[in-house]
C-alpha cells in the first residue's frame, strides 16, 4: 500500500470531518496547508459522512497518497470501498488506523479490548472528536486528530501531522 523510499515522511492526520463537500472555509485553509507542507500521504480517519468528500481528497493529493478508512456516519458507498481498519508498516514503525466506537470517554480502553495492540508502535484512531496526543506507559503512542468541523463532544477542533523516520515518530496536533 505504501511504499516510500525516502528516510522521512510527513503525513497529514484529520478525520471526523462530518461534511458534504469540501467547500467550506475551514477545510480549505486544511488542504491549502497539507499542500504548503507537502505532505507524503493524507490519513483520514473515517466520518467523511459522503463519499464525494473522500474522491475530492483523492482528486487533489492522489489515489496513492489518502489513506483512508470508513466510520460509523459514512454512507453506504463509504462503507463498501473503505475498509475499517488499516495496518501499516512505515520506516520500521507498525501503525494502526481505525476509527473507534462506542462513547467518546474511554475510547483508548475500548481500542486495547477491540483489537490487539501489542505490535503496534501507534494506533491512530479517530470517532471521540476530541484531539488526543499520548504516549502511554506501554510505549505506544495513541493520537486522534479529532475534527476540524463538529462540536459534538468537543469545543475544540483540530486535525494534525505525524513526521516519521527510523528514529522516531513525532506528532503535531494543530488547533483551529
Amino acid at each position: 500500500m505504501i511504499k516510500s523510499n525516502k528516510e522521512e515522511l510527513l503525513i497529514g492526520l484529520i478525520g471526523d470531518t462530518h461534511i458534504r463537500s469540501l467547500e467550506g472555509e475551514i477545510l480549505q485553509n486544511i488542504i491549502e496547508d497539507f499542500k504548503e507542507k507537502k505532505i507524503d500521504y493524507l490519513f483520514h480517519t473515517g466520518d467523511f459522512t459522503k463519499y464525494n468528500v473522500y474522491e475530492k481528497l483523492v482528486d487533489i493529493f492522489g489515489q496513492e497518497k489518502v489513506i483512508a478508512i470508513g466510520g460509523n456516519m459514512d454512507d453506504s458507498k463509504i462503507s463498501k470501498e473503505l475498509p475499517k481498519r488499516i495496518e501499516i508498516n512505515l520506516l520500521g514503525h507498525k501503525i494502526l488506523i481505525t476509527h473507534g466506537e462506542g462513547g467518546p470517554n474511554n475510547i483508548i480502553e475500548r481500542l486495547n479490548k477491540r483489537f490487539d495492540l501489542s505490535d503496534y508502535d501507534t494506533i491512530i484512531f479517530g470517532h471521540a472528536h476530541h484531539p488526543f496526543n499520548e504516549k502511554r506507559n506501554d510505549g505506544k503512542l495513541y493520537i486522534s486528530p479529532g475534527t476540524p468541523t463538529d462540536k459534538r463532544f468537543t469545543d475544540i477542533n483540530s486535525y494534525g501531522y505525524l513526521k516519521i523516520s527510523r528514529e522516531k515518530i513525532e506528532p503535531n496536533i494543530i488547533y483551529l
